[in-house]
């Protein structure tokens, strides 16, 4: 039976099952699962690596070179397996620079890349018995052996040894580099010999190479390459020469007679720049410093423009200085300026002279003299007073106006043949007619004008010849079996705008500024400031034509108001024109049934030809039927705008006392076979100004 502890007997209980069934335990996967799955996705990774690399042979120089790369990458025999794209390279090897590079894997299956280091540089032990010996590595210099060469890179070289008192030496070496230190020994064979000098006198100081000997008689060591000798000695010039002897001979040079040291004279003069003679020889001009042989006698002489000749003589010691200062003495002329007007300043060579009519005392040489004065031009000359003769100058300045007008030729020519006139017009006249006058138009009522602004204006009308330089295909056509197209007859059938751009043509020609302002081939406007060519304004045209040089003013070209012409003076309609003009003067024939050449019949009063017929003329105004009439208008340029432009003159078709006046004015824009132009331009700038 048993018992508990405490003794009490133990009995036996009914079984009661408990109520709620055990719970199983979950267990996680084996790690057999685990390792094959891992082993799975190495596999997967290692094949997608193996699928996408690149096999890379690398060619190395050095073969024995080591390289790394950075990132994912096998080395598989001779090949490495890399992923496209770039890698860091890394490569090393012993005796070269490391190397590090970027390569770029691309996508083709098998690729090489060649590596090749650089070679360390070498080293050069020079081993010789000399001291300081210079070195040259191919051509440039590298320092002093004996010792060691560094850094000198990998082949063959040039090395030379130079070291004075031997011959150079040259030799090659083929450096390995790596960083290896190689060694040479070198040998440098001797270059001189011996030479005995002595000199008349003895003593003298004997350098070679610029390395004091001693003094004569002496032995030195001259190279056999040669050597500089110069010899000193006081009292005497010092002597230099090349000398030279076969290396490890002696030998004796001939005895060498010194020469005596010339002195030393400082020549100066007042005034300087004297030219100077010695002994009849030019050596210079003053202040000079000039060697003189010793103890003779030599003859100085000074020469300077408007001075008198200065002698010296002069002697010197060997190895003397000595002075010599010469005041020149003036070699004077005079010259008598008698000067207009008389408070007129005189300058020579730029000093002031005082003013007014003088006699002037100056050296015999070139001076320039200028007379002065506000408001005038100033006049200079170069003059040279001849002593013991007067010379007399007159000057008379010209104001500024009047020396502006002399500069300016009364006649030019133009680069196609035409010749104009220069006029200076200044004064009153009346444009028009007056109402009385018989055969008077209504486009002609009188106005005074008043013409200052100087011009030239053509004393011909312009011709056929000159008008094809510009048109050469322009025809001035025939009337009748009667040409007008012959080179010197006046060019017409010429509209007043081909007149005017004729003009800028011609001044462009000429490289003056135009007058005309153009657009699309057509004047649309004018530059009254410019000097180039352009037609009359009709205040020009009349006064030229009308008013002689006495200023009175005809109402015909010829000396009487009488009409018709009593004699033949100009081109007008006349008998020969019968047959083709309905009406013509009786009585009148001027041999020309149509234009005449220009210049065929007299000059008026001005010089300037054919104002009064051949042809009728193109001037630059506007038409206006009814100008202004008031007070004097100054170089009056016609009316700002228009549709129509003056005519003046007669022609060889026009008869009638209207016609002939030289007041007659008409109008038009077209050409016609009786109307032609001539030229003007204004001088320079307006009033002639300066």
């Amino acid at each position: 039976m048993l018992k508990t502890t405490n003794n009490a007997p133990l009995s036996a209980t009914d079984f009661k099952p408990l109520d709620a069934k055990p719970v199983a335990r979950r267990r996680g996967p084996s790690p057999v699962i685990l390792l094959t799955a891992a082993f799975v996705i190495v596999a997967i990774a290692v094949m997608a690596f193996l699928f996408a690399a690149r096999a890379i042979i690398f060619r190395l120089e050095p073969t024995n070179a080591t390289i790394s790369l950075d990132g994912l990458a096998f080395h598989i025999g001779d090949n490495y397996l890399l992923l496209k794209g770039e890698h860091q390279l890394s490569a090393s090897a012993p005796g070269y620079y490391p190397l590090s590079k970027t390569i770029e894997v691309s996508g083709e299956a098998t690729q090489e890349i060649a590596i090749a280091l650089q070679p360390l540089p070498g080293n050069l032990l020079v081993s010789s018995s000399l001291e300081d010996i210079k070195v040259l590595i191919d051509d440039q210099e590298a320092g002093t052996v004996p010792g060691t060469l560094e850094e000198i890179s990998r082949g063959a070289h040039k090395l030379e040894f130079i070291k004075y008192r031997y011959f150079n030496l040259q030799q090659e070496v083929d450096i390995e580099g790596l960083g290896k230190t190689q060694a040479i020994d070198i040998s440098l064979q001797p270059a001189w010999g011996q030479v005995e000098f002595s000199t008349k006198p003895a003593g003298a100081e004997l350098y070679i190479d610029d390395r004091l000997i001693g003094e004569t008689p002496i032995s030195a060591e001259v190279l056999e390459t040669g050597s500089q000798l110069t010899l000193k000695a006081r009292g005497y010039k010092t002597l230099q020469r090349q000398v030279s002897v076969k290396a490890g001979s002696k030998a004796e040079h001939p005895l060498i007679e010194m020469v005596v040291a010339d002195g030393t004279v400082a020549i100066t003069s007042s005034p300087a720049g004297a030219s100077i003679t010695i002994d009849n020889e030019f050596k210079g001009n003053t202040p000079l410093n000039v060697d003189i042989a010793p103890f003779a006698k030599h003859s100085i002489e000074l020469f300077l423009e408007g001075y008198l000749k200065a002698s010296r003589s002069l002697s010197v010691e060997p190895e003397q200085q000595t002075a010599l200062n010469v005041d020149l003495k003036p070699n004077i002329g005079t010259v008598r300026l008698n000067i207009s007007p008389a408070d007129a300043s005189i300058l020579v060579d730029g000093k002031t002279y005082g003013s007014g009519s003088q006699t002037l005392s100056l050296n015999a040489r070139p001076h320039n003299i200028s007379i002065e004065k506000s408001g005038y031009e100033t006049r200079s000359m170069t003059v040279t007073p001849r002593p013991g003769h007067q010379q007399a100058v007159t000057v008379k300045l010209l104001t500024l106006q009047q020396a502006y007008w002399a500069s300016r030729p009364p006649l030019i020519k133009t680069s196609v043949g035409g010749k104009l006139k220069l006029f200076q017009p200044n004064e009153e006249f009346m444009l028009g007619a007056p109402r009385r006058q018989p055969g008077r138009r209504a486009n002609e009522a009188e106005r005074v004008v008043r013409l200052e602004r100087p011009f030239y204006l053509a004393t011909h009308e312009t011709t056929n010849a000159e008008f094809k330089r510009w048109k050469d295909q322009h025809s001035s056509t025939a009337v009748k079996g009667q040409t007008l197209d012959m080179p010197d007859q006046p060019v017409t059938k010429v509209s007043w705008e081909e007149a005017a751009l004729f003009c800028n043509w011609l001044s462009r020609r000429e490289g003056l500024p135009a007058f005309y302002q153009v657009e699309e081939s057509r004047v649309t406007g004018f530059n009254w400031q410019s000097h180039g060519y352009r037609l009359p304004t009709e205040a020009e045209w009349a006064w030229a034509a009308k008013i002689d040089v006495q200023s009175k003013s005809h109402i015909f070209p010829w000396n009487n108001d009488l009409y018709p012409p009593q004699q033949v003076t100009g081109n007008y309609a006349d008998e020969s024109a019968n047959g083709f003009l309905a009406f013509t003067l009786g009585n009148y024939n001027d041999q020309y049934p149509v234009s005449a050449v220009v210049g065929s019949f007299a000059a008026n009063s001005k010089g300037l030809f054919d104002m009064d017929g051949n042809v009728a003329e193109w001037v630059n105004d506007y038409f206006d039927i009814r100008p202004d009439r008031g007070d004097a208008e100054l170089d009056p340029r016609g009316p700002e705008q228009g549709s129509r432009y003056v005519i003046r003159g007669a022609s060889w078709a026009l008869a009638s006392r209207t016609e002939l006046r030289l007041s007659y004015r008409d109008s038009g824009t077209d050409g016609r076979i009786d109307l032609g132009f001539r030229i003007a331009r204004y001088v320079d700038k307006p009033g002639g100004a300066l």
